[in-house]
């Protein structure tokens, strides 16, 4: 029983690995309360249209395939300004923009994202050509900031479940190998939160496990969690799919909201005291949107487990608590 445990668990960290680094490079009002109604402003022939920022990447091809078939019209931008799509896409090209973005660049992020309603932040750093300080945290900083000069309503960003854990085994192993990426990926999040501080625009950070290409499983068998304590599998095709909607939904349910998702079955804890010390999983709802309902906002998440297996608050011995 042990040896399997620890085979999966081994399996999780390597998947882990393989989406972290792995990914392809390419590219003063008050906020909006939860389950606002929001209209997408549209462009063209009356669709919102939504970027795709590191739209030749495994993750973010497939979120570009996602929005050509929701309401929205997806511009998928690239660095070299070609989008390939994902191997056997059926996806009527016709039905997507395609532009080119350099995430390291203001200027060109200006330039790519006019006329935007949303934007999806997919891209990661390329091994051996950029580095994590530069993508995955400072293209998102910019990226971010030009969101908010522009007025565009979403930011929605593709990061990794374990960013806030550098301890755990996961934690330790990316950042040892991948150049402090989780470090950095963490420095963009919290920019980004403290952008969008009294912004109109809104964000919602989407930290997935480990990334496979296994066919999608649908809403109903995945969890969403927060806290960042725990971790598992997922496949691509249904992190992009909960990024359309997370970027189209008429609601923006979920908006200022930063979670963890993964196949509900391969749910591990980070560490094993986190085992069961969470109120923040959702799951179960065949629905993407009441999934992001059911989600608190940022400032309503405080209660997690730390490093250590006690706390102060163990010890509070009939303190008044908060």
């Amino acid at each position: 029983m042990k040896m399997r445990m620890w085979d999966q668990f081994a399996s999780m960290c390597l998947a882990v690995v393989t989406c972290t680094i792995g990914c392809a490079f390419t590219g003063g009002m008050p906020p909006r309360q939860r389950g606002e109604h929001l209209v997408l402003k549209a462009e063209g022939a009356g669709r919102p249209v939504v970027a795709v920022l590191g739209a030749n990447g495994r993750t973010g091809s497939m979120i570009v395939e996602a929005l050509a078939r929701s309401p929205a019209k997806p511009r998928a931008l690239t660095r070299s300004g070609k989008w390939k799509g994902s191997e056997g896409s059926k996806v009527n090209r016709e039905d997507v923009e395609v532009g080119q973005a350099d995430v390291t660049d203001s200027g060109s992020l200006a330039l790519a994202l006019a006329g935007v309603s949303a934007v999806v932040f997919a891209a990661a750093y390329s091994r051996g050509k950029t580095e994590p300080k530069d993508v995955d945290n400072g293209g998102l900083v910019k990226c971010a900031k030009v969101v908010l000069e522009k007025g565009i309503e979403r930011l929605v960003v593709v990061s990794s479940a374990s960013v806030t854990r550098p301890y755990a085994p996961v934690g330790v192993l990316l950042n040892t190998i991948g150049s402090g990426v989780l470090s950095e990926k963490l420095k963009g999040e919290e920019k980004v939160k403290e952008l969008f501080e009294n912004a109109e625009s809104t964000y919602t950070i989407v930290r997935p496990g480990g990334l496979t290409m296994d066919p999608p499983v649908g809403f109903a068998e995945l969890q969403f969690n927060q806290g960042d304590t725990y971790v598992g599998n997922v496949p691509r095709a249904d992190v992009a799919a909960v990024c359309a909607v997370a970027a189209t939904d008429p609601l923006n349910s979920g908006a200022n909201k930063t979670f963890e998702m993964f196949k509900a079955r391969t749910r591990e804890p980070l560490l094993p005291w986190y085992r069961g010390k969470t109120r923040y999983v959702v799951g179960n709802i065949r629905d993407c949107s009441a999934m992001l309902a059911r989600l608190r906002p940022d400032k309503e998440v405080y209660d997690v487990p730390g490093m250590l297996p006690i706390s102060l608050a163990d010890f509070a011995l009939g303190w008044a608590r908060k």
